[in-house]
Parts: structure tokens; C-alpha cells; sequence
């Protein structure tokens, strides 16, 4: 069973003051932190397995399947 995934959001200048922490979360706690601005979403801090399942999944995806 797949563990629910954790989000946090943080204004990116709050985020700066605290940027060990949001590292810390998304490294050790698997948590994401999205960085907003003015109100709106600007980046997504992540982990980095989850970062790298993501640019292969992209890979599948830009590739032709072979037959």
C-alpha cells in the first residue's frame, strides 16, 4: 500500500529563512514543499528519487515505442 504523500506550501521568502528544513522534508520525509509567489505556484521543491523517476518517465514517453 502506497504511503500518502505529503505537501507542504511555503512563501519563497519564507522558504529561504528555512531552506534546511524544506530540504530536510523532502530528502528524509519524502514530503514535497511547493514554493509559492504572490499568490501563486512558482517551483515544487521534491525528492530526488522522485525527480528521477520522472525525467525516465518523460524518456518513455519522448520515445517511440519499437514494435
Amino acid at each position: 500500500m502506497a504511503t500518502p504523500r505529503t505537501e507542504h506550501r511555503a512563501k519563497i521568502a519564507e522558504a529561504r529563512n528555512v531552506l534546511g528544513e524544506v530540504i530536510a522534508r523532502a530528502r528524509f520525509a519524502g514530503a514535497t514543499t511547493v514554493l509559492m509567489n504572490r499568490g501563486k505556484e512558482a517551483a515544487v521543491v521534491v525528492p530526488y528519487d522522485f525527480y528521477e523517476r520522472a525525467l525516465a518517465a518523460l524518456d518513455e514517453v519522448a520515445e517511440p515505442a519499437e514494435s
